[in-house]
């Protein structure tokens, strides 16, 4: 099994988005790291830069990595010799070019004469020995590059607590592909976040950026509110570079379903073990970070045997804002479960309980961010009550 050998992360203090300042700090990534982005990019190389285009925002609203990061990487690579950059993603919802568009992402391409692709086209690929999943179909262009850069956005996560760069490679499977997984995962999140940390590692990126200046916390990964952060952090190495952003959060492994599934299949993530370059984590500890509400699939151990009892009391399902909901029916048309019901244009859809995988797939597209996940009666007891 591909296990993490170099666990080195360069963290960078970067107080703005301004050119200068990015630039600047993504140079120092590579240098801390490797002597340069000419080591992560041989003359010649294709590379395929994949940011998080989750949907269709503006870079003030921090859904995707901002247009000077993923400029100031492209401009590196262009710089060390590759004979082509792309940038390419498939969005949770719209097509690339149009998430491209509307984060900036795309007049940097412009700017430099590079090319937005569509990931549309799939190949079949085969996960190293040891990995529970067999073979992945995940987009072409993946395989067709020689040096993939993996430019992660740090935000909260419904589900996996903090979307960070293991996350981001998820965006590798083809439209419908990713609401299969969901729904083939169902209401087992372990099972998802080994799912995700097996995908990174087939992947294997040369390098992996996360762009923490102004990051999300709150209702993430598609609406939540932007947190000033102040930092990137990069590594060849993903469950390290995410540990160390986590880490800075306040959030342990516990909190991270990708990092305690990591460490269940022997990735090395103690804090003592990873090498951390450039800046001083604890001058840029985050406090109170406020995470996602998080999903409670079946209720704690005590009360699974009643869980079919109990499901409406112990289970968090969307909840829907009827007042915040223009009725658009994105979430209808993404749902892999077929949970919501679409009841005409303009109206609210109605929630199908018994069909709901809480996969929140919903919850993550919703343009107006009218879905949000509400603990119900009975979570909000044993919280309260500090027995949850």
């Amino acid at each position: 099994m591909l296990m993490n050998q170099d666990k080195r992360v360069s963290v960078r203090r970067c107080a703005s988005y301004s050119p200068d300042a990015v630039r600047a700090a993504v140079a120092a990534l590579a240098d801390d790291l490797i002597g340069g982005w000419r080591s992560i990019v041989p003359p010649g190389a294709r590379v395929l830069l994949k940011p998080n285009l989750l949907k269709a925002a503006t870079p003030e609203q921090v859904v995707c990595p901002h247009p000077e990061v993923v400029r100031a990487i492209a401009q590196a690579c262009i710089d060390a010799g590759a004979s082509s950059v792309r940038i390419g993603d498939s969005p949770g919802i719209g097509s690339t070019r149009r998430v491209a568009e509307k984060s900036g992402i795309a007049q940097v391409a412009r700017d430099l004469g590079i090319e937005v692709v569509e990931f549309d086209e799939t190949a079949t690929i085969t996960p190293p020995q040891g990995f529970w999943h067999r073979s992945f179909t995940i987009a072409a262009e993946v395989l067709r590059a020689d040096v993939i850069i993996n430019i992660a956005k740090c935000k909260t996560h419904a589900i996996m607590g903090l979307t960070l760069s293991v996350k981001n490679l998820y965006g590798v499977f083809v439209g419908k592909q990713k609401a299969r997984w969901h729904f083939q995962c169902g209401r087992d999140y372990a099972h998802f976040a080994r799912l995700l940390v097996e995908l990174a590692y087939t992947i294997n990126p040369a390098f992996s950026v996360v762009d923490a200046v102004i990051g999300m916390e709150g209702n993430g990964p598609g609406n939540g509110t932007p947190r000033h952060l102040g930092f990137l952090a990069a590594s060849r190495d993903m469950v390290s570079l995410d540990q160390v952003v986590a880490d800075i959060l306040g959030f342990t492994p516990e909190k991270v379903p990708t990092l305690a599934a990591a460490q269940s299949m022997g990735f090395d993530i103690s804090p003592e073990h990873i090498t951390i370059i450039g800046d001083n984590p604890k001058s840029l500890a985050v406090q109170n970070l406020r995470p996602a509400a998080r999903m409670h699939v079946q209720g704690p151990l005590p009360i699974r045997m009643l869980a079919v009892l109990l499901d409406r009391f112990m289970t968090t399902q969307p909840t829907i804002d009827p007042h915040t909901c223009s009725g658009c029916g994105m979430c209808a048309q993404i749902c892999p479960a077929g949970a919501l019901a679409s009841i005409g244009t303009g109206v609210p859809p109605r929630l199908v309980r018994r069909s709901c995988i809480r996969c929140f797939c919903c919850q993550e597209i919703c343009p107006q961010g009218a879905i949000t996940a509400r603990d119900p009666l009975g979570v909000r007891l044993l919280k309260h009550l500090r027995l949850e």
